[in-house]
């Protein structure tokens, strides 16, 4: 029966006007890229939980295989969790975070991660693609001729990637040469988005007491002229409509671990624009944003108006912002958001980040008119809208969970702003200001 499915879907999604807008666009999400996720909750003692997330894709034995693989790291990592905590509950989170590329490819980056009094303790992955189509596992060697030049690329982005994280530690040379070598990069754990190939590595490999994970990313366009021609035409994404959904005013605790969760349920990815002051107090949410490839980034260290902002004080929190947040993640920012949008200021002093305005707001600040926050994002959104919304909205998770499944259905893809802009081929410039995935806005 599910035979009979795939084949009726298959030939929809090839008829003109069914899958595909007037313009090229998808109308709807290609039938083997539809995914949804199952949240189970299992509670161990008062002050601890597991939560295993089980994705339910079109092919019954990747669903069986990763079933499987959050089970078995969930009994791997059992041992770790404290029965006890004091300021925030102790939990064993495992699950896939789930990207699509193509009409068929889908990458699971299933992270296990124990955090308990608002610090990660530990984190644990794997990552793996498929080809959910015909269930065939897809290896880095299917993506680039084993005589490929992107094999010296890789080996140049992973040395410089992960040098540059954690900026006041210096990693293994030893463990760092390693994963250097051809031999490691072809069996290298990876992952593919809509616009980038993202290899991933326990930060403690080369930094140890580090509890994060660490991502080396190359965009599309780095390496595409280097694939298959398989790999090219599944990376191929020119049929999507792209969207950046971002967040300001974080970490916000329990409310921002909420909209991550409806995040991952709906494999979409994100931009967090965070507040310093707020690091503090968000080391584990920080870890998580991090670990599951989102894009973390500033907000400024206060929540302060340009206005009332000395010049030198500006870039005092912007080196305080850079310290505090890589120290706990690893990678400081490379983008940032004005507090209220007003962006003059920074490009006039020459802040020296790019500068991520919006295209659409969803006008959630102080609102609780939840329905009404997600059909505003619903009906109004674009290819290529940068989507403004707060974390700081105790009920973001609700209508963030509506947009997810809204876009989905309808054939966006969720992405990150770097993501968006790759994915657009316009360059993120230091001190100019971005409204969407179009060219920068002169100030």
């Amino acid at each position: 029966m599910r035979l009979l499915v795939c084949l009726i879907s298959l030939a929809l999604a090839l008829t003109p006007g069914l899958a595909r807008g007037e313009e090229g666009f998808y109308d709807a999400m290609p039938f083997f890229l539809q995914v949804t996720q199952e949240e189970r909750r299992e509670d161990v003692s008062p002050d601890s939980s597991i939560v295993r997330v089980y994705p339910d894709t079109q092919n019954d034995q990747i669903d069986a295989d990763m079933r499987a693989l959050v089970d078995e790291l969930v009994e791997t990592n059992r041992e770790r969790l404290p029965l006890r905590a004091k300021l925030a509950e102790a939990c064993l989170d495992v699950g896939p975070y789930i990207s699509r590329t193509g009409t068929s490819w889908m990458s699971f980056l299933t992270v296990a991660r124990v955090a308990a009094n608002r610090e990660q303790l530990w984190v644990d992955y794997d990552a793996r693609v498929y080809d959910v189509e015909t269930g065939e596992r897809i290896l880095l060697t299917d993506v680039f001729a084993p005589d490929s030049p992107a094999w010296a690329l890789l080996s140049q982005a992973v040395r410089e990637q992960l040098t540059a994280a954690f900026p006041q530690e210096e990693p293994d040379a030893a463990a760092l040469d390693a994963l250097c070598r051809p031999e490691a990069l072809q069996g290298a754990a990876f992952t593919l988005g809509a616009a980038r190939l993202m290899l991933t590595y326990r930060a403690d490999a080369l930094y140890p007491g580090k509890n994060t994970l660490l991502h080396v990313v190359l965009y599309y366009p780095q390496v595409r002229p280097y694939m298959t021609p398989r790999a090219q035409a599944q990376t191929d994404n020119s049929r999507f409509r792209m969207v950046a959904l971002t967040y300001d005013d974080g970490g916000a605790r329990s409310y921002t671990m909420n909209v991550l969760s409806r995040l991952r349920l709906g494999a979409a990815g994100a931009t967090f624009f965070v507040v310093g002051t707020n690091i503090a107090q968000n080391h584990d949410t920080l870890c998580r944003q991090q670990d599951a490839g989102f894009s973390v980034q500033s907000h400024g260290y206060y929540h302060i108006y340009s206005y009332d902002m000395d010049v030198q004080d500006a870039f005092d929190w912007k080196q305080r912002f850079a310290e505090e947040l890589s120290a706990v993640t690893g990678v400081p920012p490379t983008l940032m958001r004005a507090p209220g949008g007003i962006d003059d200021f920074y490009v006039e002093n020459g802040i020296g980040y790019p500068l991520i305005h919006w295209s659409l707001s969803s006008a959630d600040s102080g609102n609780d008119a939840y329905a009404h926050i997600a059909n505003r994002v619903i009906y109004s959104v674009e290819d290529g809208d940068i989507v403004l919304m707060h974390d700081i909205n105790k009920g973001a998770y609700r209508y963030t969970q509506s947009i997810v499944n809204a876009l989905n259905a309808r054939g966006f893809l969720c992405v990150t702003v770097q993501e968006l802009f790759a994915d657009a081929g316009t360059p993120l410039m230091d001190d100019q200001v971005y409204y969407g995935a179009g060219p920068a806005v002169e100030k």
